[in-house]
Protein backbone atom coordinates (compact mmCIF):
# COMPACT_ATOMS: atom_id res chain seq x y z
CA UNK A 1 0.00 0.00 0.00
CA UNK A 2 1.22 3.38 -0.67
CA UNK A 3 2.04 5.93 1.74
CA UNK A 4 0.12 8.69 2.68
CA UNK A 5 1.88 11.88 3.21
CA UNK A 6 -0.15 14.33 5.27
CA UNK A 7 -0.90 17.87 3.18
CA UNK A 8 1.91 20.50 4.12
CA UNK A 9 -1.12 22.47 5.65
CA UNK A 10 -1.38 19.30 8.44
CA UNK A 11 2.36 19.39 9.14
CA UNK A 12 2.81 22.98 9.24
CA UNK A 13 -0.19 23.12 11.50
CA UNK A 14 1.31 20.13 13.97
CA UNK A 15 4.93 22.08 13.89
CA UNK A 16 2.79 25.44 14.92
CA UNK A 17 0.83 23.76 17.87
CA UNK A 18 4.61 22.19 18.36
CA UNK A 19 6.15 25.34 18.90
CA UNK A 20 3.47 26.83 20.98
CA UNK A 21 3.77 24.08 23.13
CA UNK A 22 7.28 24.56 23.79
CA UNK A 23 6.47 28.63 24.26
CA UNK A 24 3.88 27.73 26.99
CA UNK A 25 6.33 25.46 28.48
CA UNK A 26 9.23 28.18 28.70
CA UNK A 27 6.52 30.94 29.90
CA UNK A 28 5.37 28.80 32.86
CA UNK A 29 8.74 27.70 33.83
CA UNK A 30 10.26 31.35 33.48
CA UNK A 31 7.33 32.59 35.54
CA UNK A 32 7.48 29.84 38.40
CA UNK A 33 11.34 30.60 39.02
CA UNK A 34 10.74 34.55 39.10
CA UNK A 35 8.36 34.35 41.73
CA UNK A 36 10.76 32.02 43.69
CA UNK A 37 14.00 33.72 42.55
CA UNK A 38 14.45 36.24 45.75
CA UNK A 39 13.88 33.25 48.54
CA UNK A 40 16.88 31.08 46.40
CA UNK A 41 19.61 33.45 46.04
CA UNK A 42 22.48 34.24 48.27
CA UNK A 43 25.98 35.31 48.77
CA UNK A 44 29.47 33.13 48.83
CA UNK A 45 31.69 30.84 47.26
CA UNK A 46 31.39 27.79 48.43
CA UNK A 47 30.37 24.71 46.31
CA UNK A 48 27.28 25.14 48.22
CA UNK A 49 26.03 28.51 47.44
CA UNK A 50 27.68 27.96 43.48
CA UNK A 51 25.25 25.17 43.29
CA UNK A 52 21.69 27.31 44.23
CA UNK A 53 20.10 29.96 42.29
CA UNK A 54 22.57 32.71 41.96
CA UNK A 55 21.57 36.22 40.64
CA UNK A 56 23.94 35.76 37.77
CA UNK A 57 21.68 32.50 37.00
CA UNK A 58 18.62 33.96 37.44
CA UNK A 59 19.86 36.97 35.25
CA UNK A 60 20.54 34.50 32.76
CA UNK A 61 17.76 32.37 32.99
CA UNK A 62 15.13 35.19 32.60
CA UNK A 63 17.08 36.00 29.60
CA UNK A 64 16.99 33.17 27.41
CA UNK A 65 13.90 33.09 26.36
CA UNK A 66 14.62 36.35 24.30
CA UNK A 67 18.13 35.41 22.83
CA UNK A 68 18.87 33.48 20.37
CA UNK A 69 22.71 34.54 20.43
CA UNK A 70 22.90 33.08 24.00
CA UNK A 71 21.89 29.70 23.52
CA UNK A 72 24.13 29.37 20.03
CA UNK A 73 25.62 25.95 20.29
CA UNK A 74 29.18 25.14 18.59
CA UNK A 75 28.50 21.53 18.70
CA UNK A 76 26.19 18.79 20.03
CA UNK A 77 26.60 15.43 20.94
CA UNK A 78 25.09 12.83 23.12
CA UNK A 79 27.89 11.67 25.24
CA UNK A 80 31.28 13.57 26.29
CA UNK A 81 33.29 10.90 24.15
CA UNK A 82 31.70 12.01 20.74
CA UNK A 83 32.96 15.26 20.69
CA UNK A 84 35.60 15.19 17.78
CA UNK A 85 39.26 15.90 19.06
CA UNK A 86 40.25 16.55 15.52
CA UNK A 87 37.52 18.67 14.79
CA UNK A 88 38.32 20.91 17.87
CA UNK A 89 41.82 21.38 16.48
CA UNK A 90 40.76 21.67 12.59
CA UNK A 91 38.58 24.76 13.98
CA UNK A 92 41.33 26.41 15.70
CA UNK A 93 39.89 25.17 19.17
CA UNK A 94 43.31 25.72 22.15
CA UNK A 95 41.85 25.25 25.35
CA UNK A 96 38.66 23.08 26.62
CA UNK A 97 36.91 24.24 30.11
CA UNK A 98 34.68 20.98 31.04
CA UNK A 99 31.76 20.78 33.29
CA UNK A 100 31.56 17.26 35.75
CA UNK A 101 28.34 16.73 37.10
CA UNK A 102 25.81 15.13 34.13
CA UNK A 103 28.69 15.51 31.86
CA UNK A 104 31.26 13.38 32.60
CA UNK A 105 29.94 11.05 35.46
CA UNK A 106 26.46 11.45 37.36
CA UNK A 107 25.90 14.16 39.81
CA UNK A 108 28.35 14.38 42.44
CA UNK A 109 30.44 11.40 41.11
CA UNK A 110 33.64 10.67 42.78
CA UNK A 111 34.67 7.86 40.06
CA UNK A 112 34.89 8.40 36.04
CA UNK A 113 34.71 6.01 33.48
CA UNK A 114 37.65 4.97 31.68
CA UNK A 115 36.42 6.26 28.07
CA UNK A 116 36.31 9.74 29.98
CA UNK A 117 39.23 9.32 31.16
CA UNK A 118 40.63 8.38 27.71
CA UNK A 119 39.26 10.75 25.95
CA UNK A 120 40.54 14.09 28.23
CA UNK A 121 43.70 12.04 27.61
CA UNK A 122 43.11 12.14 23.60
CA UNK A 123 42.52 15.93 24.04
CA UNK A 124 45.78 16.38 25.79
CA UNK A 125 47.98 14.69 23.61
CA UNK A 126 46.49 16.80 20.33
CA UNK A 127 47.84 19.62 22.31
CA UNK A 128 44.85 20.99 23.82
CA UNK A 129 44.89 22.73 26.88
CA UNK A 130 41.95 20.63 29.70
CA UNK A 131 40.45 22.78 33.10
CA UNK A 132 37.97 21.56 34.84
CA UNK A 133 35.50 24.04 35.46
CA UNK A 134 32.67 22.84 37.87
CA UNK A 135 29.85 24.47 40.67
CA UNK A 136 30.20 21.46 42.59
CA UNK A 137 32.89 20.02 44.88
CA UNK A 138 36.44 20.14 43.69
CA UNK A 139 38.20 17.64 45.76
CA UNK A 140 37.15 14.73 43.59
CA UNK A 141 39.29 15.22 40.35
CA UNK A 142 42.50 13.38 41.36
CA UNK A 143 42.19 11.06 38.12
CA UNK A 144 42.46 13.81 36.16
CA UNK A 145 44.71 16.28 37.68
CA UNK A 146 47.31 13.06 37.10
CA UNK A 147 47.14 13.41 33.81
CA UNK A 148 48.04 17.37 34.09
CA UNK A 149 44.19 18.52 33.74
CA UNK A 150 43.88 21.53 35.93
CA UNK A 151 40.86 21.88 38.97
CA UNK A 152 39.72 25.94 38.64
CA UNK A 153 39.14 26.91 42.02
CA UNK A 154 37.62 29.78 44.13
CA UNK A 155 35.99 31.16 40.73
CA UNK A 156 32.35 33.02 41.29
CA UNK A 157 29.56 30.58 40.02
CA UNK A 158 28.90 29.69 36.29
CA UNK A 159 27.34 31.39 34.29
CA UNK A 160 28.94 34.60 35.39
CA UNK A 161 30.97 36.05 32.53
CA UNK A 162 33.61 36.86 34.88
CA UNK A 163 34.64 32.94 36.15
CA UNK A 164 34.45 31.77 32.70
CA UNK A 165 37.27 34.23 31.59
CA UNK A 166 39.26 33.76 35.27
CA UNK A 167 39.06 30.19 34.30
CA UNK A 168 40.21 31.00 30.89
CA UNK A 169 43.41 32.98 31.90
CA UNK A 170 44.47 31.48 35.10
CA UNK A 171 43.75 27.77 34.35
CA UNK A 172 44.15 27.60 30.75
CA UNK A 173 46.57 30.03 30.37
CA UNK A 174 44.81 31.68 27.37
CA UNK A 175 43.81 35.25 26.18
CA UNK A 176 41.42 34.71 23.22
CA UNK A 177 37.78 33.13 24.29
CA UNK A 178 37.35 32.78 20.49
CA UNK A 179 40.22 29.17 21.20
CA UNK A 180 37.96 28.07 24.10
CA UNK A 181 35.01 25.81 24.29
CA UNK A 182 32.97 24.69 27.05
CA UNK A 183 31.89 21.48 27.40
CA UNK A 184 28.81 20.59 29.54
CA UNK A 185 25.15 19.47 29.90
CA UNK A 186 23.64 22.90 31.12
CA UNK A 187 22.65 26.07 28.59
CA UNK A 188 21.66 27.42 31.81
CA UNK A 189 25.18 27.59 33.32
CA UNK A 190 27.98 25.96 31.00
CA UNK A 191 25.99 27.77 28.46
CA UNK A 192 26.91 30.98 29.96
CA UNK A 193 30.53 30.62 28.25
CA UNK A 194 28.78 31.88 25.35
CA UNK A 195 28.39 35.15 27.05
CA UNK A 196 32.04 35.30 27.63
CA UNK A 197 32.92 35.22 23.82
CA UNK A 198 33.83 31.06 23.71
CA UNK A 199 32.18 28.51 22.30
CA UNK A 200 29.85 25.89 24.02
CA UNK A 201 29.67 21.93 23.19
CA UNK A 202 26.38 20.53 24.08
CA UNK A 203 26.12 16.90 26.13
CA UNK A 204 23.06 15.42 26.71
CA UNK A 205 22.61 15.22 30.93
CA UNK A 206 24.17 11.88 32.34
CA UNK A 207 21.54 11.29 35.08
CA UNK A 208 21.88 10.91 38.84
CA UNK A 209 20.48 12.18 41.48
CA UNK A 210 20.63 15.91 41.62
CA UNK A 211 18.04 18.68 42.82
CA UNK A 212 14.86 18.86 41.37
CA UNK A 213 15.58 22.86 40.93
CA UNK A 214 18.40 21.81 38.77
CA UNK A 215 17.11 19.76 36.51
CA UNK A 216 13.86 21.99 36.24
CA UNK A 217 16.01 24.62 35.04
CA UNK A 218 18.53 23.05 32.94
CA UNK A 219 15.46 21.26 30.97
CA UNK A 220 13.83 24.93 30.62
CA UNK A 221 17.39 26.27 28.84
CA UNK A 222 17.49 23.09 26.86
CA UNK A 223 13.37 23.83 25.86
CA UNK A 224 14.71 27.83 25.15
CA UNK A 225 17.73 26.28 22.63
CA UNK A 226 15.63 23.61 20.63
CA UNK A 227 13.04 26.38 20.13
CA UNK A 228 15.58 28.53 18.61
CA UNK A 229 17.22 25.74 17.00
CA UNK A 230 14.20 24.58 15.34
CA UNK A 231 13.45 28.17 14.22
CA UNK A 232 16.79 28.58 12.54
CA UNK A 233 16.48 25.66 10.53
CA UNK A 234 12.76 26.05 9.10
Amino acid sequence: MAKTNCPPSDKEGAEEHRQSRIATTVATTTATVAMTTAAAVGGGNSPQHRERLTWAKAARFLALPFAAARVDTFMRVKRFEEVSVDELVARGIEGILLDADGTLAPHHAREFDASVLNHVRAMLEKGLRVAIYTNAGEDRFQSFQKMGVKVARDLPAKPDPYGFRAAMTDFLQLRDPAKVCMIGDNYLTDGGAIDAGMHFIHVQPVRGDEPFLHSATRHFAYLCAEFYNRRAAQ
